[in-house]
């Protein structure tokens, strides 16, 4: 399958090839078919099962070799994303099912098999471009519409070798392709054949069984009734019948070799396959992530560990934090002190190298080796050989030391970082060249009162008075935010980590496995990484911090820093890590009322960001599921952007030029801040799918930590402790400055 938009009737022959000899590039080639770069990375990817156009069969999608060159930044995110994700995966399976094997839980790609950590190695990798992908026919399991007889092949050459026969069991054959599989939750199918698997006692190996127990090889397929457990195969020699049972050969093997060596039986529940259409959903999920692009690469440089004094500095400058660090002679003294004066001149020369290197344009090689530097300088720090420096928040200092634990979704000082970057990049260069317009100095293409000064002032007026009530300091339509959309592997018979199996009667957790795609043919065993970028556009917002800090006083917030200190690095100073899946955070009630100030700004942003989302897909036709967040918890700030992979139709601007004013009102009207379950969407907190909840998919933190109430006041968050007051809503006219 191609992007080009070929027609389906396309010849391949040219006229000038008639009447001479037939050129190379003018052999037939197989049939295409066309579809968008998005469809194939996701619908179409490797292992999904489809149909060819016109119902002319049913094909199994391979990977094929597109290679797509990416930023350094941009690869490095995407991997970070992946570890992220892969991560989260096979806790959540280790919290469920505490004996579930990792080879079952995630692709052997994603980890470790020695410390059985998770570990993405960018050498079994290949960006790729979702320009095209292969097919082949799949499964080659047929059946005969008159008699019934099944018919399997082992590969597309023994089928080309051995062709189906015209004819069978003396009458004219019509043979169709078996459109039902068998799929299981590790990953694999497997085609609607007789033969099963069983474990040979004597070589402890998973064999497949092919024939009856009378020696018959040849089998009917009775699948005349409405349910897959009434199907049956029926042997053409005994005429015995059996249903439509598979054990997966993976998990068969894998599961009775734990047993053999001494662990826990298994239950052939957990083995067997489930047969369902190829056409059903639950036949491939494919797993797919989305980020904000950044091209300063100190988004990922700074995060590693031996940047940790380059990062104290950054935050230091961002949060306005006083920083003293020792002087190069303070340091140089030290090290020579220690008698390790040869590190110092390997130090200088690394310098020497990156400051070439700048000057002849080449920066990959000067980024190196100011790294190897930095590595350098960090192991005096870490060796004590001289002080990191003096920062005045010893709070700070720890967090950024302690952070490698922290959830990497939540962690503040990763996303305080990418904040500095964002607001460089996409707000302060962007307007430069007039990509990015605050809302209060709007320019020509966003307003028409642009060359009105009566009505700009008006329409600046309006906007500004709005804004302050909903609290806002800074709006900004951003017209290019690059989005960078990737998928990696997929999962079968559950797009979710832990699968309930139900059989009979029984129920059990079952592991459902991260799959990679398949490996590319001819790149030594590389898995593909569908990539596709788009810019959309987006609203990125700012929330007055006064207003905030009055919201925090309001409710009784414990550890509200002095005045003189920023509710920023108040934010870095106390976070206590929320964890991957924000368990603290779910409906449970706690002993004892506190509340603290990391937790109560990530609610606050969160809860106005879907807000902001629900008003922007009413009043811009923009679907609800197709908008995104970003939070910037520590900056005060969010953003939303236009999550498609599809051209950019401008909504986000027609909907300012157009109905700027509803958009506003509707954030702050209390009709918009009501719930259709009335009592019973407060009473659970204030947040539920008739209100401000929008799918998992478009949602940075699962619909946790969200709450009407934040903005409109009201019941307590469901996770805080029985005696805990009702909140005080953002939206309080009495928090007016």
């Amino acid at each position: 399958m191609s992007e080009r938009r070929d027609s389906p009737n396309e010849r391949y022959r040219r006229p000038g090839g008639f009447g001479g000899r037939r050129q190379e590039s003018d052999q037939p080639k197989p049939p295409v078919m066309a579809r968008s770069r998005t469809q194939l990375a996701t619908s179409y990817a490797p292992g999904v099962l489809f149909t060819w156009e016109g119902g002319k069969g049913i094909c199994r999608s391979v990977p094929v070799d597109r290679e797509l060159k990416l930023d350094r930044t941009t690869n490095d995110l995407i991997f970070e994303s992946m570890r992220e994700f892969i991560a989260n995966w096979r806790s959540r399976i280790a919290a469920a099912i505490p004996e579930a094997l990792d080879v079952l839980s995630i692709d052997r790609a994603f980890y470790d098999i020695h410390s059985g950590r998770v570990q993405i190695d960018p050498a079994k990798f290949r960006m790729t471009s979702p320009d095209v992908v292969g097919y082949v026919p799949y499964p080659l399991v047929y059946r005969c519409g008159t008699c019934g007889r099944v018919r399997e092949f082992q590969s597309v050459g023994e089928q080309a070798q051995f062709p189906l026969p015209k004819t069978c069991n003396g009458h004219q054959a019509r043979w169709t392709q078996v459109d039902v599989v068998y799929v299981h939750w590790s990953g694999n199918v497997e085609p609607l054949s007789p033969f099963n698997y069983n474990p040979d006692q004597a070589t402890g190996q998973v064999r497949q069984i092919r024939s009856c127990t009378c020696g018959s090889e040849r089998f009917v397929l009775r699948n005349e009734a409405p349910v897959f457990k009434e199907w049956r195969f029926v042997c053409e020699g005994c005429k015995e019948s059996r249903p439509l049972k598979k054990a997966d050969p993976e998990v068969l093997q894998q599961l009775y070799s734990e047993q053999q060596a001494g662990g826990r039986q298994f239950q052939y529940l957990e083995v067997n396959m489930m047969p369902v259409s190829y056409r059903a959903n639950s036949a491939f999920y494919p797993q797919r992530s989305s980020f904000i692009k950044f091209s300063d690469p100190s988004v990922v440089d700074l995060m590693t560990g031996d940047r940790t004094n380059e990062l104290l500095r950054t935050l230091a400058r961002i949060h306005d934090v006083p920083f003293e660090e020792p002087s190069r002679d303070e340091i140089e003294a030290a090290v020579n002190a220690a008698n390790r004066s040869g590190e110092w001149e390997e130090f200088e020369d690394f310098e020497r190298m990156a400051a070439r290197a700048t000057a002849g344009n080449r920066e990959d090689a000067a980024r190196r080796y100011r790294a190897d530097a930095d590595a350098i300088r960090e192991k005096w720090f870490s060796d004590g050989l001289v002080s990191r420096g003096r920062l005045a928040s010893p709070s700070l200092m720890q967090a950024a030391l302690s952070r490698q634990t922290w959830a990497r979704r939540y962690d503040p000082i990763r996303l305080t970082i990418q904040h500095h970057v964002f607001e460089r990049e996409h707000i302060d260069e962007a307007k430069s060249r007039h990509a990015a317009v605050d809302v209060l100095e709007p320019d020509i293409t966003l307003s028409d009162v642009v060359h009105d000064p009566t009505e700009l002032k008006r329409y600046v007026d309006e906007v500004d008075n709005l804004l302050k009530h909903t609290g806002i300091a800074r709006m900004v339509l951003i017209r290019g935010l690059p989005i960078c959309e990737f998928s990696f592997g997929y999962s079968r018979v559950s797009s979710t980590p832990v699968y309930q199996r139900e059989h009979n009667g029984q129920s059990i957790a079952v592991p459902v496995r991260l799959k990679a795609f398949d490996t590319i043919p001819n790149t030594q065993s590389k898995h593909p990484i569908y990539v596709t970028e788009q810019q959309n556009e987006a609203l990125y917002v700012k929330l007055d911090e006064g207003r905030v800090r009055r919201w925090l006083e309001r409710n009784a917030i414990v550890d509200l820093p002095a005045a003189e200190i920023g509710l920023g690095r108040a934010y870095l100073e106390t976070y206590e890590d929320f964890g991957p899946f924000l368990e603290q955070f779910k409906d449970r009630e706690r002993a004892g009322f506190q509340r603290h100030l990391a937790p109560y700004i990530y609610l606050l942003l969160h809860s106005l960001s879907h807000q902001l989302i629900h008003s922007l897909a009413e009043v811009s036709g923009l679907d609800r599921d197709g908008i995104g967040e970003h939070i910037f918890p520590a900056d005060l700030a969010f953003v939303v952007y236009r999550k498609g992979m599809t051209p950019d139709l401008g909504n986000v601007s027609a909907m300012w030029r157009n109905h700027a004013m509803e958009f506003l009102r509707r954030n702050v009207d209390q009709r918009m801040l009501r719930c259709g379950s009335g009592s019973l969407c407060d009473a659970r907190g204030g947040a539920c799918p008739a209100c401000i909840m929008v799918s998992e998919v478009s949602c940075v933190s699962s619909n946790l930590l969200l709450s009407r109430s934040s903005l409109k006041g009201g019941s307590k968050p469901e996770w805080e402790a029985g005696d805990a007051p009702d909140l005080v809503g953002y939206f309080d006219p009495d928090l007016d400055a």
